[in-house]
């Protein structure tokens, strides 16, 4: 049995109130930087306040609220997630994570218990990378990783990233000051929902995360001819959008019939000139592989640029590979694994391993310290949707798990 028991019901009205805030007909949109996420962000900021939290923005937008421990010299625990969303998304992806840390705290503050380690409640900014198409922002910059690409960034308008870091609370000219060094913290913890459908159909209410996905992105560009529609044969045609069609298809048959790696995914697809009465001349597709084993990766890659040359041979057009980036897998440490599996079993919940498909903070951390993360389900596998819904005792369960979690480390490290 666990020695504290969280609050649910208040835990679910802070993720209720907090899916208030951006809500729309549509979905939630908290899109990172905008008023919506801002309001956000005072919420979580006031909460952690209210759970005596010491609480500050760092230059890069990440909210720090920490308690000290009983021994300072130590390295602080970190447990948190974030807050912003996707346009038109769900009000669990990353809230839960961080109504869940401020709630683990609440706790301890509530039932008196102080910790060995200090603890710091983190709420990441942009980790979703919707406007800037740049993602994890707060979280590689805690971990030095940012890129120059990351500092340039400008939105769709020509907007630059550094006036939004200056609306929450950064500061784009000393951005660097972000960084965390390795040792600084003992450990990450990171609550979440599963985003896909394994918990849900198998019953089970824990998920105990083995590995976060890789993520291969690429632009296909395919050069044809254009020409009438009506007066060209069909055996005379270099249609582009055909070929990229063709690609298209067989892009989804090397995860769902090859297997070559664990998921492959077109999101997007522009026909040129895009009119009715007009051959395609040219076209483009953008496409992700997605798995833990980055040789999988590496085997889509190959497989790709195969079945494009195969494509210039058959259909006599020109295509060029642009190969954006690679987000390397972060595989979690099997100590790091029992650990979260001990906590769930002292909370009397069933477990199952589960790999990450998506994306999250706690890769970026893993490269300055050890990190972990808890799975609860998601109903019907449904994410970034205004569908995204986790019952509130998954909710609470999650939060029992990690507050045991905490604890658990902060015995040991």
């Amino acid at each position: 049995m666990p020695l504290y028991s969280i609050n649910g019901p208040r835990l679910n009205q802070t993720l209720e109130e907090l899916g208030h805030l951006g809500e729309s007909p549509d979905g939630m949109d908290r899109v990172a930087y905008s008023p919506e996420d801002i309001l956000g962000r005072n919420y979580s900021i006031n909460l952690m306040k209210d759970a005596g939290l010491e609480t500050r923005i760092d230059t890069a937008g990440n909210i720090i609220g920490r308690v000290s421990g009983l021994d300072d010299s130590l390295p602080a625990i970190a447990i948190g997630s974030h807050t912003d969303t996707v346009p038109k998304g769900g009000k669990y992806d990353g809230a839960l994570g961080v109504m869940a840390a401020i709630e683990v705290m609440r706790t301890l503050r509530e039932r008196g218990h102080h910790t060995r380690h200090p603890v710091e409640v983190i709420n990441f900014t942009n980790e979703e990378g919707t406007r800037f198409h740049r993602w994890l922002v707060g979280s590689r910059s805690m971990s030095g990783m940012l890129e120059q690409e990351d500092l340039d960034a400008v939105d769709d308008n020509g907007y630059g990233l550094g006036p939004c870091l200056y609306d929450i609370g950064g500061d784009m000219s000393r951005i660097g000051e972000s960084a965390r060094k390795p040792g600084e913290l003992a450990a990450y913890f990171e609550l979440h929902i599963e985003q896909g459908p394994y918990l849900h159909n198998s019953g089970t209410p824990i998920g105990v995360v083995t590995g976060i996905t890789g993520r291969a992105v690429f632009e296909v560009e395919i050069e044809g001819k254009a020409n009438h529609a009506g007066t060209t044969p069909m055996s005379a045609r270099r249609d582009a959008l055909v070929s990229a069609s063709k690609l298209v298809l067989d892009i989804q048959k090397m995860a769902a019939e090859q297997e070559i790696c664990r998921v492959s995914t077109v999101g997007s697809i522009k026909a040129a000139p895009n009119a009715v009465n007009v051959i395609p001349g040219s076209a483009s597709i953008g496409l992700e592989f997605r798995d833990t084993d980055m040789k999988a990766l590496e085997a889509a890659e190959h497989q790709l640029r195969l079945l494009t040359e195969k494509t210039m041979t058959n259909d006599e057009v020109k295509v060029n590979v642009e190969r954006h980036r690679f987000t390397e897998s972060v595989p979690i440490t099997k100590e790091m694994q029992a650990l979260v599996a001990e906590a769930a079993e002292n909370c009397g919940f069933e477990w199952e391993p589960q790999a990450s498909g998506a994306g999250h903070d706690a890769q970026a951390i893993a490269n300055i310290a050890p990190v972990a993360m808890i799975f609860v389900p998601s109903v019907d596998g449904i994410s970034h949707s205004k569908e995204e819904y986790s019952t509130p005792e998954d909710c609470a369960n999650g939060t029992q798990v990690l507050l045991e979690l905490l604890l658990l480390a902060d015995d040991r490290f």
